[in-house]
């Protein structure tokens, strides 16, 4: 198995604020992707649960993903939208098969 890291990030708006979580989550996206370290990074939303979103990341490794956590970016998202997230949990995987 490789060394990568798969992240799965589980968000959920607060109530009326769907639209602007999701929207300040995209935004996000094609910063992310240019980052060194990172293989792939993608956001989905539910269909059934506006405001229901998951984030699959995967990351050549966990220093990778450790200086993507640290960078202005997600500073910078974390001030903005962090207020808008209802709920939220992190996985960290590592494929087993």
């Amino acid at each position: 198995m490789s060394n990568d890291l798969v992240i799965v990030a589980l968000v959920q708006a607060k109530p009326g604020h769907e639209k602007a979580l999701v929207q300040a989550q995209a935004k996000l996206v094609q910063v992310v992707r240019e980052q060194p370290g990172c293989i792939s990074y993608e956001l989905h939303e539910a269909i059934d649960q506006p405001g229901r979103v998951v984030f699959f990341e995967r990351w050549l490794d966990r220093t990778s993903w450790e200086r993507h956590m640290r960078g202005a970016h997600m500073d910078a998202f974390r001030a903005n939208a962090g207020p808008l997230i209802g709920a939220f949990e992190l996985l960290q995987l590592r494929q087993v098969a």
